[in-house]
This record gives structure tokens, C-alpha cells and sequence, in this order.
């Protein structure tokens, strides 16, 4: 009947709480329900040199002039960019420079548009690239994967 049914969501609405951990415990539950959390996504190149890896990584930005290179080794720098908002990637770059006493002299730039495949495990954007610079040939090596990334 119709107030059997009322009184059954009137139960279901209703939940007992018998100690102070409950009601937290309940209260967690409720937001985290009621705000779902957003994963975003997460740029991480390899960056190698000499025997040293180095581990960079790049969220979403709307000010890539103010990205920072990265030294690595001495010898090199590199720059990794995603450019955008929440979770849209409007594109991605990538820098290497090599390094001389005066000056950084770009050796290399990789730019990337959408569409991009984006998941909670690692997918390669690049494969691993080996760039040569200077007198002596120095080799830099790096390779690149997006995922999304809970904050």
C-alpha cells in the first residue's frame, strides 16, 4: 500500500547513528557522494643524461612563459608544458637546450595537439628521443606519458 511504501523511504532516509564514529563515518560517505573528486591530468617526461635520470612533472597551466626550464646535468635543459584548464589539454611541448657558458641554444622543440588519450595508467606520448649536442655529441634521452592523476 501506499503508506507501507512511505514508511519504508522514510526508513531508508533515516540512518541510525548509535556513537559519534558513525556519524562521521556517515557524514564522509554523504560527501564524498555528493562531491565527486575530479582526476586531472599529469604530464612526466624521463629526462636522462650521464647515467642520471631525472623525473619532471607537468600539470595544466594557462601561463606557459612563466614554466621554468629544468637543469639536467650541467649540460642541458629541459622544459615540458601542458597548456589548459580543468581537464581539457589544449596542447603540449616539449624544450631541450643545451648549455654553453654564454647561453642556452634550443636543440629541440616537440609540440602536441589534441586529441589525447588520457588514463589512470601511464600512456607514452613519446616515444624515447636521444638528442645530440656540442663538440663531443652529448647525449640527452627522455621520453614522455600522460595519465590523469587524483588530487
Amino acid at each position: 500500500s501506499f503508506a507501507t511504501k512511505k514508511m519504508r523511504a522514510r526508513r531508508l532516509l533515516f540512518i541510525p547513528v548509535k556513537n559519534l564514529y558513525q556519524l562521521f563515518l556517515h557524514a564522509a560517505i554523504l560527501m564524498m557522494l555528493s562531491n565527486p573528486v575530479h582526476a586531472s591530468p599529469l604530464l612526466r617526461c624521463l629526462v636522462s643524461y650521464a647515467g642520471s635520470t631525472h623525473t619532471i612533472e607537468t600539470g595544466l597551466t594557462r601561463q606557459p612563459y612563466d614554466v621554468e626550464s629544468i637543469d639536467i646535468g650541467g649540460r642541458f635543459r629541459f622544459k615540458a608544458i601542458m597548456v589548459g584548464a580543468g581537464d581539457n589539454i589544449d596542447y603540449i611541448k616539449l624544450y631541450a637546450y643545451f648549455q654553453t657558458r654564454s647561453n642556452n641554444i634550443p636543440i629541440h622543440q616537440a609540440s602536441y595537439l589534441p586529441p589525447f588519450a588520457v588514463s589512470m595508467t601511464p600512456i607514452n606520448l613519446t616515444p624515447i628521443n636521444h638528442l645530440y649536442a656540442g663538440d663531443v655529441e652529448r647525449e640527452l634521452q627522455y621520453q614522455c606519458t600522460l595519465q590523469e592523476v587524483v588530487p
